[in-house]
């Protein structure tokens, strides 16, 4: 299972993503490139789903950050493809934080004795 430390380091990656990706213009930047594979390489997160998405994110990244106005789909086209991947990446953070409350909820539950009235 996957720890909350884990899932926090990913909410923060994923808001990185989503900030990098707004902000930029869609050219040719290197320094852009890097801190996309950065933040793709670097999740904690052992999750095969979400790894894919984030492979998904920094190929697509790295062709918008490298080619520049030479390439095969449009900065919005590629933009729109990246933000879809980031959407698919939250909803499983979503679905992996739901799966994780339940049990932490039995185990709060567990520490509280229950005295007659």
């Amino acid at each position: 299972m996957v720890a909350v430390d884990d899932l926090d380091l990913a909410r923060q990656q994923l808001d990185s993503l989503k900030g990098l990706f707004a902000r930029h213009s869609g050219e040719a930047d290197a320094r852009a490139l890097r801190w996309l594979v950065t933040l793709c390489r670097g999740a904690g997160i052992d999750d095969e789903y979400c790894r894919s998405k984030l492979a998904t994110v920094e190929e697509l990244g790295a062709e918008m950050f490298t080619h520049g106005g030479h390439r095969r789909f449009s900065t919005d086209s590629l933009r729109q493809r990246i933000l879809d991947a980031l959407e698919l990446f939250e909803s499983r953070l979503y679905s992996l934080t739901m799966l994780r409350s339940p049990r932490q909820l039995a185990s709060s539950i567990a520490r509280f004795e229950v005295h007659p009235v």
